[in-house]
């Protein structure tokens, strides 16, 4: 017993710190401020048409297992738009100014009321005068203080709320009307229901797809802090991966980073397909002993402050690539660097994609793999890119412009059975990094902190590492 305290003692003094971003504070403090929710909700207002008000509830909590629900996510609008990390809350923004229980603007934000009780459980909650205090929105009331009366929706000319459609807003919340957020939309589905003017319900969406494809520079430093934690876990894999190791072990190295460096969780479920895992674009049982020869796909991010990464590496699971894995994977790395010299504002944003496959098509061909264009994506099923940010999925916008964040991730999957020579089967390479259109017209490539070359990978293989 003393001889494994000792080890594990010895193993935990050895665990790598975290230097350029160690926390100082008691808790970190370089969230979105108060400033940028309430330049988000201006810009959201200047887009509206006259005479409307804008409607956005929050996310529920939502139950896992009896008493236990999962880990609270809000919905990626209201936080943009308040910064609030609770349930039961709603924003109403209007375009001009209107009274509600007495107060007078054109933004009024119902959140939950205190409850010592419940905050003994499950840590405080921040109330109006938290609310009003950390967020700083115009017009703070308890959920409670939204009645029927508060606000005739007759007098606007339309609605606008991405929620909304033919079913009413309250089905979207839940049947019982029982929880605060399902009182609220039953309010003002009924009000809204009486407002037979035409085109009275109208989508915001258009506006917020808008507004996030093109990041503010508060939200890059957070999405940039975000991919270092995620290179820093895909160096920590490469230096770690050895055969015998399983997909789920890969895993917890690269999510040690993660946590280690300030991520509140990873951005997506973690990918960890090694061999013919590797050809399952979205493989997250990770439960396989990985032997000598695989390749291992790891398409994983760290979430921090709510904005993800998305990085995508693949590795030899003994450190050097054989000849089949190498000719796959330096084609892949063509198409990626194919696909950046598109990376420029004015492109159309699925020019990378065209760059990329124009390269895996002719190289397919070239390796006999396929025959014709159109086979390609027998092999390359998916785009190369998409937008990044609150979602890892984030809107990206119709032509690149200065501040759009997204992925170039061109890949080649050739499953078992694929109809070409077993040598290739088993190779699943995808390559995944995260660029950022810059003022000057290019392009920065904000996860080039993991390597990318073969030659690059198979050096950093043979580094040392604590889990190796």
């Amino acid at each position: 017993m003393l001889r494994k305290l000792l080890a594990l003692l010895l193993v935990t003094a050895a665990l790598p710190q975290w230097t350029s971003a160690q926390q100082v504070t008691d808790y970190p403090e370089d969230y979105l401020s108060p400033a940028f929710h309430a330049g988000r909700r201006n810009a959201v207002r200047e887009q509206m048409p006259k005479n409307s008000v804008a409607i956005f509830f929050a996310s529920q909590t939502r139950n896992r297992s009896n008493d236990v629900d999962f880990i609270y996510a809000q919905n990626k609008n209201f936080y943009y738009l308040t910064g609030l990390q609770e349930p039961n809350a709603m924003l109403l923004l209007f375009k001009e100014p209107v009274t509600i229980n007495d107060k007078t603007g054109t933004e009024f934000l119902f959140v939950q009321p205190r409850n010592p009780a419940r905050e003994m459980w499950t840590g405080k909650i921040l109330g109006v005068d938290g609310v009003k205090a950390k967020l700083q929105p115009e017009n703070v009331f308890t959920h409670e203080q939204f009645t029927y009366g508060s606000f005739d929706f007759s007098k606007v000319d339309s609605v606008m709320t991405n929620l909304y459609n033919e079913n009413i807003l309250s089905k979207y919340y839940g049947r019982s009307g029982l929880d605060p957020l399902s009182r609220m939309a039953q309010l003002v589905d009924s009000a809204i229901t009486t407002n037979k003017k035409p085109n009275a319900v109208r989508t915001i969406g258009t506006i917020l797809r808008n507004l996030r494809a093109i990041k503010q520079p508060e939200e890059i430093a957070l999405i940039e802090k975000a991919v270092v934690m995620s290179t820093e876990g895909h160096n920590g894999v490469i230096r770690a991966i050895k055969p015998g190791m399983t997909e789920y072990q890969a895993q917890a190295v690269m999510e040690y980073y993660f946590k280690k460096n300030g991520a509140e969780y990873p951005g997506y479920p973690s990918i960890n397909g090694s061999a013919e895992n590797s050809c399952v674009l979205h493989y997250e049982t990770n439960q396989r002993l990985m032997k000598d020869g695989d390749l291992l796909l790891s398409d994983c991010a760290a979430e921090y402050h709510g904005y993800s990464a998305d990085v995508t590496r693949t590795i030899p699971v003994n450190g050097k690539f054989s000849p089949e894995q190498k000719i796959i994977y330096e084609l892949v790395l063509e198409a990626q660097d194919s696909a950046f010299v598109q990376c420029k504002a004015g492109n159309a944003s699925n020019e990378p994609h065209k760059a990329a496959v124009r390269v895996i098509t002719r190289g397919l061909k070239q390796l006999g793999l396929i025959s014709t264009d159109a086979e390609v994506r027998t092999y390359f099923p998916h785009g190369t890119s998409h937008g990044l940010g609150l979602d890892v999925h984030d809107p990206n916008p119709a032509k690149l412009e200065p501040g759009a964040v997204f992925t170039v991730e061109p890949g080649i999957y050739i499953a078992p059975g694929s109809k070409c020579d077993k040598k290739w089967w088993s190779i699943g390479v995808r390559i995944e990094d995260d660029i950022l259109i810059t003022p000057d017209g290019g392009y920065r490539n904000l996860s080039a902190g993991s390597p990318r070359t073969v030659a690059e990978i198979e050096k950093m293989a043979k580094q040392k590492s604590i889990f190796k």
